[in-house]
Parts: structure tokens; sequence; C-alpha cells
């Protein structure tokens, strides 16, 4: 107890970093892989294995053999070694263990350097926990740049201490490697500070010419050295060029549209303020500088977010430390030492909690159903010679690491570095739903013969007959288009049009049905909705099959939504009503058919308040989205029918009389109320000349 009680400060600060250990060791083991790490990786095994080079795109149609600058191809040679020893997902996840290792090391150096007493560390270094974990998903270039910062900071401190030849070479070592890794851009920032801080210093101590010569010619060499790499561009000339129109993707998104209204990030900027007044009173200008770029850039972009969050923590170590704030402890009356210790307590072992949380959320994080695995695996099987693909952009990187050579994709991770914004623009537009008509030049630009669409987003280009494109194939959460086969015409359509059920012929979906259990995988959107099209027509008693089949056990909302509106076509509004109550993320029509069930079942007050959720402003917000002119016609009819069994209350009545006067001034010749609440207007539109391939 002797050795704990004279010890105990090693002891607690030697706990912190076993418990960031701990957390990160927890954090590393998530199945979760970045989509922009497929693309690394397999650049960095052709670079490897094939001798191809990172300088020049191998993978799209849409940029072939077209230099690719800004290359981190040192990162993807480490990506692809540790993957090729350790395997996948192993590699991936040891790759964050090593990043975190080597990061700690650099935080223990920096603390060394700083003197920080364990009481600074204690407080601060399970924030820098926080922010590293932010983003520590991504397996990407940046998670080494967190390391490389933290050493600039390092030779920043030993070089304001000593400005020698000797440094000052070392953060020349530094900024030639940072310039051919990544970011380089980063220890720049960082280094200005010094030689701001320096220039300061001379003028104050009105030093000689020696200085002045020592302090032009280093900041001419280490300046010079940005242009030493491959692509002979300077990172500060690249920053410079960037286009603030990148802030459209997600990446770059502004931190406070991307987590809006959090409370850290806002106790990170008014802790940032403090640092820079700080640092300025202890005459640290350019660190009070630095500390001001990164936080006003973490502001700016959220991928800016964690370096910035490491590196403004790290100066709070530093801001505390310089105070003498032990001795300044031990000066203070005991009261105000006892809140000093309690507040110093809550903000460590809150910083704990909230790291440990956040490693939890990393560690059950799982994108492998955000990605088309199942047609990945189809095409490489059914089409060996390749082809051209669309593609969404995060669906890029794995595709062209599996599918690669033989395939090749239409954009990915890239941006910038090979795709220009103005290509991006475009295929942002292109890929919207609204805009696909504009696809049909694309494919024939580009002879593209596939394209992959998240199930959500494939209603409007299935639909559109401008281009020469059909449903091939549908796994859980993916639709392939092609202009090869034409394998499912008519069930794919009642995928997103299920109140048109029994629009298409019942023998071309018995045959649908057939090639699906052949080539579809079993977890697959289409299969099981297939073979409820096939009961309902075999069956003597349809009504049998709602029966048959429970609601929670429906494999997707498209299922469900299928089931729903047969029901009610067939009367069984009983059923009708718990197929679309068991969907779990309902739209505008699922609530308004959940109350025609409700209305046809006799329960008055669960329709009521159906109708009262649907119509609401909360609600419009909530799916960003307002009535269409359909749904407010089905609305009003709707409202109509309850009308006659209970009287509608003042809120009701005037948004009746609103719909009612909208719908009637824009269409005069609409009958209210309809005749038939179920939505099958377009039906025969979207099922006419669809025909089924041999």
């Amino acid at each position: 107890m002797d050795w704990l009680k004279n010890n105990h400060p090693a002891v607690i600060t030697v706990a912190i970093y076993c418990l960031g250990f701990a957390i990160f060791l927890y954090a590393s083991y998530s199945p979760f892989i970045s989509y922009d790490a497929y693309w690394h990786l397999k650049m960095g095994q052709d670079l490897l294995s094939n001798g191809l080079s990172p300088r020049i795109d191998h993978y799209s149609f849409t940029f072939p053999n077209q230099p690719i600058s800004s290359v981190p191809y040192i990162f993807q040679i480490i990506l692809s070694l540790f993957v090729s020893m350790f395997g996948s997902p192993e590699g991936f996840q040891l790759l964050k263990m090593f990043s975190f290792s080597i990061f700690m090391l650099a935080v223990y150096f920096y603390y060394r350097e700083i003197k920080a007493p364990w009481q600074i560390i204690c407080i601060t270094l399970p924030y820098i926990f926080i922010f590293l974990l932010f983003r520590f998903n991504h397996v990407r270039s940046e998670i080494f740049d967190n390391v490389l910062v933290i050493v600039a900071l390092i030779l920043y401190l030993k070089a304001s201490k000593s400005f020698t030849h000797r440094n000052l070479a070392y953060i020349a070592v530094l900024q030639l490697f940072w310039v051919n890794y990544h970011a380089a851009i980063l220890g720049y920032v960082i280094i200005f500070g010094l030689f701001l801080d320096k220039a300061i210093e001379i003028i104050a101590r009105k030093d000689d010419a020696i200085s002045w010569q020592r302090w032009a010619s280093w900041g001419f060499v280490i300046f010079v050295i940005g242009f030493i790499n491959p692509d002979f561009s300077h990172t500060f000339f690249a920053v410079l060029s960037f286009s603030n129109e990148w802030s459209i993707t997600t990446e770059l998104t502004p931190t406070n549209q991307s987590q809006p209204n959090s409370p850290l990030f806002y106790v990170f900027w008014l802790v940032s303020c403090y640092i820079a007044i700080s640092l300025v009173l202890q005459r640290q200008y350019g660190l009070a500088l630095v500390g001001c770029i990164f936080a006003f850039q973490s502001w700016q972009s959220i991928n800016i977010i964690t370096i910035s969050g490491v590196v403004v923590t790290s100066l709070l170590a530093l801001s505390l430390t310089r105070v003498n704030f032990v001795e300044l402890f031990k000066t203070i009356k005991p009261m105000i030492r006892i809140l000093v210790i309690s507040l110093g307590t809550v903000v460590a072992v809150s910083g704990i909690l909230q790291s440990v949380s956040r490693a939890m959320d990393v560690n059950e994080r799982d994108n492998s159903q955000d990605l088309p695995t199942d047609i990945a695996l189809y095409l490489k099987k059914k089409y060996p010679d390749g082809g051209n693909i669309f593609n969404r952009m995060r669906d890029g990187g794995y595709l062209l690491y599996h599918l690669s050579p033989e395939f090749k994709v239409y954009i990915d991770g890239r941006t910038n570095i090979l795709y220009p914004i103005e290509f991006f623009k475009r295929f942002a537009t292109l890929y919207s739903s609204e805009n696909f008509a504009s696809i049909t030049d694309e494919i024939d630009r580009y002879n593209i013969e596939f394209a992959i669409y998240p199930l959500g987003m494939a209603w409007f280009p299935l639909t559109d007959n401008s281009h020469s494109m059909s449903a091939e194939y549908v796994s859980k959460e993916f639709i392939l288009l092609s202009t090869r086969e034409n394998n499912f015409p008519l069930s794919s359509r009642v995928l997103f049009f299920p109140m048109c059920w029994q629009e298409p012929n019942q023998q071309e979906l018995a045959a649908e049905y057939v090639r699906a259990n052949e080539i579809l995988p079993n977890n697959s959107a289409l299969l099981p909705l297939l073979k409820t099209l096939v009961e309902l027509n075999n069956s003597a008693n349809p009504v049998e099959v709602f029966s048959s089949i429970d609601s929670r056990a429906a494999s997707s909302h498209y299922h469900k939504r299928l089931l729903g509106y047969a029901a009610l076509e067939l009367k069984s509004y009983e059923h009708a009503f718990e197929f679309f109550r068991s969907i779990e993320k309902n739209d505008m029509l699922d609530l308004l058919m959940l109350a025609y069930a409700s209305l046809n079942i006799q329960d008055y007050s669960a329709a009521e308040g159906i109708l009262r959720v649907s119509l609401s402003e909360a609600w419009a917000e909530l799916i960003e989205r307002n009535l269409g002119s359909d749904e407010q016609a089905i609305a009003v009819t709707l409202l109509e029918t309850l009308k006659k069994h209970q009287p509608l209350s003042s809120e009701f009545e005037n948004q009746l009389v609103q719909m009612k006067q909208g719908l009637l001034k824009s269409f005069p010749s609409l009958k209210l109320p309809l005749n038939e609440v179920i939505p099958k207007g377009r039906c025969k539109a979207i099922f006419s000349n669809v025909t089924a391939s041999n």
C-alpha cells in the first residue's frame, strides 16, 4: 500500500494508457470496412504483384489510363501487405491496431516533451481517444496522419526551444516523408506556426542577421521539399486550387450540418477559444494560430474533425502544463481545491465513459449489407469477359477490387485525384432518381452494360423506358440492371408498385419464379414476393395465403406491402391492417392504406389517429416531403368516409376543405371522393410493353 501511495501518479497514468489500448483493441474488431479502403488495397496489390503504376487509372472506363495525382502509395503498400499477410478483415483490423499503437507511442513522447503531470494526462488523453474513435473505422491514409501531427508538434516544441540545424533537419525529413505520404499541408500548418513564433522572437530580441539567415534558409528548404514528390506539385498550391464545390460530398460536409446540435463539438470549439487565448497570453502566437486553424477547419469539414481534435486536445495539455497547473493548484484554498478535484474527476471520468461508449458503437458497426456482394459474385461467374458497370460511388472501390480487370467502374472514391468536380456533379445528376433519362446518352457513350442500384433508388430507372436496361438480378438490398438479360421484367415492377400485383401476366410471373429460384440468393427481396404472387394465383381461396404468413415473418417491407395491397383487394382488411402495421418505416401511402383498412374493420378511432399522423406537419418533416396530389385525393376520400361515422374535429374539417379546394383548382374534372382508394392509376402504363426474355 505504501508503494501504491508513493507511486500513484505513475499507476494512474499507466492505467489510462492500458484502458486506451483495451478500448481500441475492442474497437478494432469491427466488421466495418470503409468503402475507400478497397480501391487503396487494390492499387497497392497491383503495384506490388503486377507492377502497375499507381499514378495511372486501370479500373474505370470513364478515365482509363488517365493520370492520378497525389497518390498515397505508401499507405496503399502498407495496407496491401497487412491484408496479404493476415487476410480480410483481419488485415484491416490489425492495421488499425498497429496505427493506434504507433499513435499512442507518439502521444507518450509528446506528454514527456511537455512534461505533462499525471492530472493533465488523465484529463486530456480520454478526449484524444474520443476524437480518434470518431473516424476510426475509416481505414484510409489519414490513420497515420494522426501520428504525424503528434510528431510534428514534438519537433515544433524541440525547435522552439533550440532553433538548431539539427532540429530543423528533423522537421525537413518529416516533411519529405509527409509530402510523399498524404495531406502534407497539415505539417506545413504546424511548422508555419513555428516559423511565425521564431520571427516574432527574432524581432523582439533584435537578433543579428545570422538568425534571419537560418530562419529564411530553412524556411525555404522546408517549403521547397513540398515539391519533392512524384507529381512535383506542392500541397500548398493544391489546397489553394481545391474547389469549394467538393463540399457536396459526404466527406467534406460541414460539421455543423453533419452533426447538428452536438454538445461535444460545441464544447470542443469553446475549448479551442480558451486555448487560443491562453497560448497568446503565454506568447505562443504560432501555436495559438495553429489551434485556431485546425478548430476552424474542423467546423468547415467533418473529415478533419479527428485530426483537429487530436491537435487541439494536445495543445490543451500543453497550455495547462505551461500555466504550472499543479503548483497553482497547491496555492488555492482547500474548498476551491476540492471543487477543482471534483471537476477534474468528472471531466476525466466523463471522457473515459464517452470513449468506451464510442468504442462500443464502433465495434457494432457493420456495413457488409451496404455493399453489392451477391451481385459482384454473380457478375464474376456469369460474365467472365467482364463489362462496364454504372455504379454508386461508394460501391466503386468494392467492385473494382473484386471484379477488375475484366470489369470497369463508372466512378469510385478517387474524387479530385482522378475524377474532377465537373464529372462528379454529372454523376450525381445521372444517379438521381429524378434525372435518370440522361443515362441513355451515357450508355451509348461508354457502352455501359450493367447498372447497380440500391433497391430504394431503383424504381425510377426500372420503369423508365428511354433506355435499354432491364432487371437481371435482385439481391437483398440491390438490383442489377443490364443490357444482356431481362430476367424479371414483371416481378421487379411489382416490387416497387405492389398495388399493381394483379396487372402482370400470371404465366410469365410463374416463369420468373422458376428463374428466380435458379439464380437468386435465398435472401433476395424478390423471391418471397414472387412466391406470394404465385400462391395467390394458384390458390382456390387466396385469403388462406394471408393466414399462413405471419406479418412479422415477412422478409422485407416490399413483401409486406404486396401482402397488404393484396389483402385490401381481396377485402381481408384485418390481414391488410397487420401487414401495413408491421412495416418498420412506413411511407405516406402505407399510413393511408392503414387508415383505409381501419375504416373497413370499423375501428374509427384508429383510423382517425392514423390520419392525424399522416396529415401532420411533423410527419411531413420526418419523411421530408408533403402529400402528393394522388395522396391528397386519397386522404380526402378517407376523411369523407370517416365523417359519415363520426364528426370530424375542426382541424380535420379545415384540412379537408383546404385539400379539396387545392385539388379541384389544379384538377377541375376530378371527382371527390374517389371511387377507388387503392392507387392503381399508373399500373397499366407501368406494365405496358413489358415482356420477358426468352
